[in-house]
C-alpha cells in the first residue's frame, strides 16, 4: 500500500465544485503513464485506462469531502460559514479547520457553532481577528472554502486515520488501479473516473457517466456504523472484515445478476464481502444507474469508522482487499458478462 498517495489525497483539501487539490494528483499520475484524460462540465476527470473493443466499464469515486464555505465577516472579525454537503453535527462545535483563499493561501482556525437541542447552527470559524480588516489582510473573502485540519496518521494494526475518507479511499483505489493495469490487456475498456459534487447531490457522477456512455458502473464508495463499537450482527461495516457489498441504499438496488457476480468473483479469489444495505443517504451509483436507458451498477467499498466529520478510521487491508477484488472484477469483464446482466427474457 503507498501510505504516501493515502496521505496526499486525504490532507487535499476539496469541497464540491473546488477539487483541484485532488485532481492536480490524478492528472500527474495519467501524465506520468501517458493515459488520455477527458473532463465533464463540472470537472470531473476522467482516465482512460485502456484500449477495447469490449464493452466500457466505468469505475467511479467522487472526489469532494464535506466541508463549509465563508458566507460572510463580521465586523468583529467572525467568519460566518455555511455547511457544504451533511456535515455531522458533533463536527461542528470546536474543530479545527483550514481557510483556502482565492490565491491557494492556507489559513488555520476554529470552527465552532451554537448549540440548540441536537442542531448546531450560526456556526463561525475564528482565525484570531479582532476585526473585519485582519480578516481582509488574510485573504480570506466571501466564497472561500474551508475543510477539516485533520492530519492524516498511521495507527498500530495496519489502521489509518485521517480526513475525508469519503471518499479518497476510492481515488486512491482508482489510482492503484491506475498504476497496476495501465499495461495489461483486458477485454473491456476501462474508464477510470473521479467525479465532482457528490456530497451535494450526485451531480459529477451524472455528468461523467452522460459523456462515458458505459454498459456497466462500479461506484466506489465508504460508510460507517451508526455505532462505532458495535460489533454485532446488524453491523455489516466493520473494519478489518473486508470490502462492502451495498446490496441497497435510498437512491440504488442493486441488480441481483450483478452482485451474484460480484460475490461468486469474490469467493472464487478468497475475498471476504460485508453485504451491506444503507438505510439513508446514497451514492453516485443512483446517479449513475439511471443514465441513458439504465446502465447495471454496483457499490463496492472498504468500511470505515466514523464518517462527515474531523476525521476517519480504516482498515488499510480493507483497501487492498477492495483492490484486489477491482482487480479480479476487471479480468473477468467482458461483452459475455454485460450481455447476461440485460438479457431480462430469464
Amino acid at each position: 500500500m503507498d501510505i504516501a498517495l493515502l496521505k496526499a489525497l486525504s490532507e487535499a483539501d476539496a469541497i464540491a465544485a473546488s477539487e483541484q487539490e485532488v485532481r492536480q494528483i490524478l492528472l500527474r499520475e495519467a501524465d506520468a503513464l501517458g493515459k488520455e484524460v477527458q473532463f465533464d462540465g463540472l470537472g470531473s476527470t476522467l482516465i482512460r485506462l485502456n484500449e477495447s473493443s469490449g464493452p466500457k466499464v466505468m469505475i467511479c469515486a467522487h472526489m469532494d469531502e464535506v466541508g463549509f464555505m465563508v458566507r460572510s465577516i463580521s465586523s468583529q472579525g467572525a467568519i460566518d460559514v455555511i455547511p457544504i454537503g451533511n456535515v455531522r453535527m458533533a463536527a461542528r462545535e470546536l474543530q479545527p479547520v483550514r481557510i483556502t483563499t482565492r490565491n491557494g493561501t492556507k489559513i488555520q482556525g476554529l470552527l465552532d457553532g451554537e448549540r440548540q437541542g441536537n442542531e448546531v447552527t450560526k456556526l463561525r470559524v475564528d482565525v484570531g481577528a479582532c476585526n473585519a480588516d485582519e480578516v481582509a489582510d488574510m485573504g480570506i473573502e466571501p466564497g472561500d472554502r474551508v475543510t477539516f485540519a485533520t492530519p492524516f496518521s498511521e495507527l498500530p494494526f495496519g489502521r489509518v486515520m485521517g480526513k475525508a475518507f469519503d471518499d479518497r479511499l476510492g481515488c486512491y483505489l482508482l489510482l492503484s488501479l491506475l498504476r497496476e493495469l495501465h499495461q495489461t490487456p483486458l477485454n473491456a475498456e476501462v474508464w477510470l473516473v473521479a467525479s465532482s459534487s457528490e456530497e451535494v447531490g450526485l451531480r459529477g457522477g451524472q455528468t461523467a457517466t452522460r459523456k462515458i456512455n458505459p454498459q456497466l458502473a462500479i461506484v466506489l464508495d465508504t460508510a460507517c456504523w451508526a455505532k462505532n463499537f458495535d460489533f454485532g450482527s446488524d453491523n455489516h461495516r466493520q473494519i478489518g472484515e473486508g470490502p462492502m457489498l451495498v446490496m441497497y441504499d435510498k437512491t440504488l438496488i442493486a441488480p441481483p445478476r450483478l452482485t451474484a457476480w460480484v460475490e461468486e468473483i469474490a469467493a472464487r479469489h478468497a475475498i471476504p464481502l460485508q453485504r451491506d444495505m444503507f438505510s439513508n443517504g446514497g451514492t453516485d451509483g443512483g446517479a449513475v444507474h439511471l443514465s441513458g436507458t439504465g446502465i447495471p451498477t454496483v457499490v463496492l467499498g472498504p468500511p470505515t469508522r466514523h464518517g462527515h466529520c474531523a476525521a476517519s478510521i480504516a482498515d488499510a487491508n480493507d483497501i487492498d482487499l477492495t483492490h484486489q477484488l477491482l482487480l479480479a472484477l476487471l479480468h473477468n469483464v467482458n461483452a459475455k458478462t454485460v450481455s447476461h446482466l440485460t438479457d431480462f427474457r430469464c
